[in-house]
C-alpha cells in the first residue's frame, strides 16, 4: 500500500531516489534511542530524513542514517522518547533544503489510479501529499495552534497523499450495506430519499461502515487539507490569518453551505452546490462528519479544556443543524458525548491511504 507519491528524478544522474518511502520499524534502544528499520526502498546513507507517522505528522528526525545488510538500515531518532516503538510502520521524507514536496514533484503527473476493490464503489478524490496551514489563531478555540514556536513556522502540517471520498455517505449506500450484512433496517430510514447524506449515526457505526467497504475514517488532518482544496502551502509568508476559511470562496459561504441559515435540513448529495477546488461537497454543511481523531490539543496550544484526552473523537464540517460560523474548515467539534457508541451527531466519508 502506497502512502505518497514517492519518486523524483536526478537529471544529472539518471538514478531515481525516493523523497518519501514507507518504513518498518524493527526494534529501538530507549537509552541510546537508535532505531533499525526495514525500507522498501533505498535510502540514502548520512542524509537527514522527517519521521512521520501514518496520519502524515511529524514525529521526528532520523539523523546519522547507516545502511546495513539488505534493506535494512540504522538511525539516531531525535524526537519524543517512546513515540517510536517496534513494529510501527513510518513515512520517511528526505529533509533537503532544494526539495519541495510540491515544487520539485512534476505537477502534470497523472493522478493514480485507485487500485484497490471497494464494496462501496463511488467517486474518491486523490489528495496529494504536501504541506497545508493547520487551525486557526483563537487561543480560546479548540482549534487553536500556534503560528510560530521556538522561531519556526508551527501551523504548517506535511500530509501523506490518500483518496476521500467526493461525498457524504448516503443513505442509500448505508441501506445497502445493512441488507449485504442482514442488519435490520430502521424504520426511519426506509422513509427517507436514498440520495440524503446519513446525520446522526454514532462513530462506531461509521467505522464500521468504512471498516466493510475497505476503507477507514479520514483522520482529521486528512479531512482539513481535503476541505482547504488545493491551498497548500508555498510561501513562508502564508498563515491562518491570511488563509481562506471555507472550502468555497468566502463571499459564496452563505448561499454555498447548508447550514441552518439557509434551509434546515439536508439536502441530496448530487444536489449540494458547495464543490470545493479538489471537487469534493458536504465540507462546509450538510451532515456534519465524524474522523478518526481523538480530541487532543495541537502542538504549542497549551489551553485546557477537560474535553481533551483519549475520549472524544473530533466531529469536522458544518451541517444542516449548525451556523455557519461552524462549517469554517478549521472548526473541530468534541463527538462522543457521553459514549462513541451512543452520541448520534454527525454523518460521515470514507477514506483510504494510497
Amino acid at each position: 500500500m502506497r502512502y505518497a507519491l514517492i519518486f523524483a528524478l536526478f537529471a544529472a544522474s539518471l538514478f531515481a531516489k525516493s523523497y518519501t518511502t514507507v518504513a518498518r520499524v524493527e526494534r529501538i534502544d530507549p537509552v541510546t534511542q537508535t532505531a533499525e528499520i526495514e525500507s522498501r526502498d533505498a535510502l540514502v546513507s548520512e542524509r537527514e530524513y522527517r519521521v512521520l507517522n501514518e496520519s502524515g505528522e511529524t514525529m521526528g528526525w532520523a539523523k546519522n542514517l547507516k545502511k546495513h545488510s539488505g534493506a535494512r538500515y540504522t538511525f539516531t531518532f531525535e524526537g519524543k522518547r517512546r513515540q517510536l516503538s517496534a513494529g510501527r510502520r513510518i513515512v520517511l521524507a528526505a529533509a533537503e533544503s532544494n526539495f519541495s514536496a510540491l515544487a520539485d514533484r512534476p505537477r502534470q503527473q497523472k493522478e493514480p489510479a485507485i487500485g484497490f476493490t471497494l464494496r462501496d464503489p463511488v467517486p474518491m478524490q486523490y489528495i496529494p501529499d504536501g504541506l497545508f496551514i493547520l487551525g486557526g489563531g483563537d487561543a480560546r478555540a479548540l482549534h487553536f495552534i500556534p503560528a510560530g514556536r521556538e522561531g519556526r513556522a508551527a501551523n504548517r502540517v506535511d500530509v501523506a497523499a490518500f483518496f476521500i471520498d467526493q461525498h457524504e455517505v448516503t443513505v442509500g449506500q448505508y441501506t445497502r450495506y445493512l441488507e449485504e450484512t442482514r442488519q435490520k433496517i430502521p424504520q426511519s430510514m426506509t422513509e427517507m430519499s436514498p440520495g440524503l447524506p446519513l446525520t446522526h449515526m454514532t462513530y462506531r457505526e461509521a467505522a464500521d461502515y468504512c471498516a466493510w467497504t475497505g476503507k477507514r475514517l479520514p483522520t482529521e488532518l486528512e479531512w482539513e487539507k481535503a476541505a482547504r482544496g488545493t491551498q497548500i502551502v508555498t510561501t513562508a509568508d502564508e498563515n491562518y490569518t491570511t488563509a481562506q476559511s471555507f472550502p468555497v470562496p468566502e463571499d459564496q459561504a452563505a448561499q454555498l453551505c447548508v447550514t441552518e441559515e439557509n434551509g434546515g435540513s439536508p439536502v441530496e448529495v448530487e444536489r449540494l452546490k458547495d464543490r470545493n477546488a479538489f471537487g469534493l461537497t458536504g465540507m462546509c454543511g450538510n451532515a456534519a462528519e465524524w474522523t478518526q481523531s481523538w480530541l487532543l490539543p495541537y502542538r504549542g496550544n497549551t489551553r485546557q479544556d477537560d474535553r481533551f484526552g483519549k475520549r472524544y473523537k473530533v466531529i469536522r464540517g458544518g451541517s444542516y443543524e449548525h451556523p455557519l460560523e461552524l462549517a469554517k474548515s478549521y472548526v473541530r467539534l468534541a463527538g462522543g458525548i457521553p459514549s462513541l457508541t451512543r452520541d448520534r451527531r454527525a454523518g460521515f466519508r470514507c477514506a483510504r491511504s494510497e
